[in-house]
């Protein structure tokens, strides 16, 4: 039986790569990040509460584009305000988290 060797990467890591295209692109790419972890928390809470997009549409007092903008994975310009009226209308809470990067030393 063949016994396989360790698998080695090639190249950089993606952390390397990103701080390589620079600080905007980075930013652009943590804020989509957070844009679609967002998105999939709410559309699961939107499905445990049965609460469909003409539901919040009418609970936001908005247009349909808003909540689209909100439910857009893609969209990462909405405000801190309209993120907070809509955990409002929810009843719910939310919160910036703060948190240092991880390391991904080796432990021995």
């Amino acid at each position: 039986m063949k016994t396989r060797k360790p698998f080695k990467p090639v190249g950089s890591s993606f952390d390397s790569w990103l701080a390589e295209q620079g600080e905007e692109f980075k930013a652009e790419v943590i804020a989509g990040a957070m844009k679609r972890e967002f998105v999939m928390k709410l559309r699961a809470m939107m499905k445990d509460q049965s609460i469909g997009v003409n539901a919040l549409q009418r609970m936001l007092g908005t247009g349909p584009s808003q909540v689209q903008r909100l439910l857009d994975p893609d969209d990462i310009s909405i405000s801190l305000k309209s993120i907070a009226k809509l955990l409002a209308v929810l009843g719910m809470t939310g919160q910036i988290a703060l948190e240092p990067k991880r390391s991904k030393k080796k432990v021995a």
